[in-house]
């Protein structure tokens, strides 16, 4: 006991509180930079599905269509892939964006189908 006094910070016993505030600080960098994934995912994956989007609905109910006309669907796609992808998956889009590996066409029909719901002005 006595010697604990005089020991330096690094060797004295944690406490309980002293490891609750390093998980919940672990926590919130993890939280952090997660987040950084889903922006990084959300412009290059919106700025591609938009493209896409645009030639699939190339000449349909005689409207010519924009990036612009997808905005939102895009959008709505790329936060559903951020939030039900894992890192590795979402590295992966990182780093090729126009991949189309079999995983993201599962999680993109689940998008489609909740984005859709969500705007009823999508699916017409």
């Amino acid at each position: 006991m006595f010697m604990e006094e005089y020991l330096p910070i690094r060797f004295k016993k944690k406490t309980p509180m002293s490891i609750s505030r390093t998980v919940l600080l672990f926590t919130l960098l993890l939280a952090i930079s997660n987040q950084s994934f889903a922006q990084a995912i959300s412009k290059a994956y919106q700025k591609n599905c938009a493209i896409e989007q645009v030639s699939e609905h190339q000449g349909i109910k005689g409207k010519a269509f924009s990036e612009e006309d997808f905005t939102a669907y895009c959008y709505c796609q790329a936060e559903f892939i951020s939030k039900n992808a894992s890192n590795r998956q979402v590295n992966e889009l990182l780093m090729n964006p126009k991949a189309k590996p079999e995983w993201l066409k599962a999680i993109e029909l689940k998008a489609m189908k909740a984005c859709i719901s969500l705007d009823s002005k999508l699916s017409t």
